[in-house]
């Protein structure tokens, strides 16, 4: 993993110009350790299955913290504690589960992952006493952590740099059509039950939990890793430190990370109480999820724009409008403008989340991408849990300016991020244009690797 010395000679090798650890670079097919092309079968069985799962997400997600309040006698200091319990069991296995992945390979862990899902969903319909629900989400934020650092891992491994945004753009299209799906699904599945009381709920519940636990053994049954990764695997180096792998590039996309889903966190525990506090429908609050997803169906195309142009400039755009979209939410109590803004904030999800998927990769070592990943779903989850534990308390004293709070720290940590990743952006962009050379397949250098475990050839 060499760094970028393409116009300074008196730069120490493997040095970038800001001063970083090396990090790799993007116009060598070796960093990506990629198929010889992209394997859009298996990228289309995992699409399809992450397809399924948000379904039953996506379905249970606006009715939790309403069930929660409405049939458990839940306080909103409660329903934060319940939500902060899942952000807990993804934050305490994200970086294990994701480094296990490296280990052992991306299909275990993500299979057990998705069952161990729809284990805990169901779960749901056991009983309405709220204790029981911290250590269901908590299940739930387990299974999570399982699928997430592996799951992304395993769509870099199965595409090729020239394709991996299109790749990302994919399984973001299939997740959030799931989250189209499931609200719309769950209308009927709660009038099913009855439309009013326990089991209207437990329908949508059970719902979530049968397609999970489809979608495990369809995924047992169907997905196979790629040779290459399993090539790699197959040497055994020492996992370098963590201090190694986050240089300064990862470290800007880690802030990112922490500031978005904070508000992130604050936004899943107040949003359908804020709008329910105004007046709305359990109808409304469900077309709101409908409106912003329905957009994010375009992340197929926003990952082609990824892959043909500026990754750094889709990112940043898409990411600071998001922001701006949470702090309105807080600041205005137009439900037409709630829409409107809805639809905008889902663009720009589509555009911006397949580039960043992508630019991280270009700057993590491929052998621990897992790693990496895991360590950034981490940090993801420690922000949510203090978000969702912030949000209740603050609310009542904010209503949804809570949530336009939460807006302003997440543009804060974009703009702190932008110029460092503006300068990477740069530096690879360069260095694909003058086709720098990158170091040979770790394969063929076993020896260096096991001589010295801090040797760039190590870190790959």
């Amino acid at each position: 993993m060499d760094g970028l010395d393409t116009s300074h000679s008196d730069r120490t090798p493997g040095q970038n110009t800001d001063g970083a650890r090396p990090y790799p670079k993007t116009g060598t097919a070796e960093h990506h350790a990629g198929p010889p092309r992209t394997q859009w079968f298996q990228l289309g069985v995992v699409s399809a299955a992450s397809f399924v799962v948000w379904s039953g997400f996506g379905a249970i997600l606006p009715y939790l913290p309403v069930f929660l309040q409405e049939q458990a006698h839940a306080s909103e200091w409660l329903i934060g504690v319940i939500a902060a319990s899942y952000y807990l069991g993804a934050l305490s296995f994200s970086a294990p589960l994701g480094r296990l992945s490296d280990s052992i390979g991306r299909k275990p862990v993500i299979v057990s992952g998705v069952a161990l899902y729809a284990i805990s969903t169901l779960l749901f319909i056991s009983t309405t006493h709220p204790g029981w629900f911290m250590l269901f989400r908590f299940l739930e934020g387990v299974g999570a952590a399982a699928v997430g650092p592996a799951g992304q891992a395993l769509i870099a491994d199965l595409s090729t740099t020239q394709t991996r945004s299109r790749a990302y753009g994919w399984l973001t299209t299939a997740q959030f059509g799931g989250l189209v799906a499931g609200p719309v699904l769950a209308v009927p599945l709660y009038n099913l039950g009855g439309g009013q009381g326990t089991w209207a709920f437990y329908s949508v519940f059970l719902f979530g939990s049968v397609l999970s636990a489809v979608t495990a053994v369809v995924l047992l049954l169907t997905i196979k890793e790629p040779e290459h990764a399993k090539r790699r695997r197959e040497i055994k180096v020492p996992h370098p430190p963590y201090r190694k792998l986050v240089t300064r590039p990862v470290m800007a996309f880690l802030i990112v990370a922490v500031t978005g889903h904070f508000a992130m966190g604050v936004w899943e525990v107040l949003w359908s109480l804020w709008l329910r506090h105004l007046g709305a429908s359990m109808a409304f609050i469900s077309f709101t999820w409908v409106a912003f997803s329905v957009p994010m169906l375009f992340s197929f195309a926003g990952g082609y724009l990824a892959d043909r142009y500026n990754r750094w400039l889709l990112m940043v755009s898409g990411y600071g409008l998001s922001a701006i979209a949470w702090i309105i939410y807080g600041a205005t109590t137009n439900f037409t403008l709630f829409l409107v803004v809805n639809v905008l904030e889902g663009f720009a999800v589509a555009w911006s989340y397949p580039a960043k998927q992508a630019f991280l990769v270009q700057v993590v070592p491929p052998r621990w991408l897992g790693s990496v990943q895991g360590l950034e779903g981490t940090s993801m989850q420690v922000a949510a849990l203090i978000g969702t534990i912030a949000a209740p308390l603050l609310y009542k004293h904010l209503y949804g300016f809570v949530i336009s709070l939460a807006g302003m720290i997440s543009l804060a940590g974009l703009a702190y991020a932008t110029p460092l990743l503006a300068r990477v952006w740069k530096e690879l962009k360069e260095a694909d244009s003058i086709g720098s050379p990158g170091i040979a397949p770790e394969s063929s250098h076993p020896g260096s690797e096991r001589a010295d475990p801090e040797s760039p050839q190590a870190l790959r």
